[in-house]
């Protein structure tokens, strides 16, 4: 756990989030108004519900997952991009790819309302995938075939937004692919 102290953005995001997670749970703040939904999100222009979802988890499952994920893909995503340029990605990530999910979910479900931190997760998983793709080729993302038949598998539930993990993980892929444009990584 000393080791999150290497990692500020990371650090930080988690600390956000369980702050957050205690905070519903203790009544101090409503989920509704923190979660995201075309309805409410966009069609009203409440655009700050894109950022308060992506730190809000309801159930103490979905916060471990996420927290758990988030500890493993950020460190080492905070580690390759650095503090400052890592921190960008996962802002850009959160609100294109939480406007983008908003939008989507216009015609299929436009009262539902999205929560956690999973989205922005499978963001960093794409930047992941195109840097060890543009440094190891086809055998740097076979490390990553579990996570990404867990997160396959896990898209099934009704209870995920799935919308939300692949809005999430485009944005990543466009941001990787611009990343390993710019940088050079490897």
């Amino acid at each position: 756990m000393m080791e999150l102290l290497n990692y500020p953005v990371t650090t930080g995001i988690i600390v956000i989030n369980i702050l957050i997670f205690a905070l519903v749970n203790l009544k101090k703040l409503d989920i509704e108004q923190l979660g995201s939904s075309y309805m409410t999100t966009i069609q009203n222009k409440q655009v700050y519900r894109v950022v308060t979802s992506a730190f809000t988890q309801r159930e103490v499952m979905h916060l471990a997952c996420n927290m758990y994920s988030l500890y493993n893909i950020g460190c080492a995503m905070e580690h390759i991009l650095y503090s400052g340029l890592y921190a960008l990605c996962y802002g850009l990530i959160m609100i294109a790819g939480g406007l983008l999910s908003a939008r989507i979910h216009k015609k299929e479900a436009p009262f539902t309302y999205s929560i956690g931190a999973s989205g922005v997760i499978c963001g960093l998983l794409g930047i992941y995938m195109v840097i060890a793709f543009t440094v190891f080729g086809f055998s740097g993302l076979k490390s990553l075939v579990p996570t990404i038949v867990l997160l396959v598998a896990m898209t099934a539930s009704k209870k995920i937004d799935s919308i939300g993990h692949f809005t999430g993980l485009l944005v990543g892929v466009l941001c990787g692919i611009v990343l390993v444009s710019v940088f050079r990584f490897g």
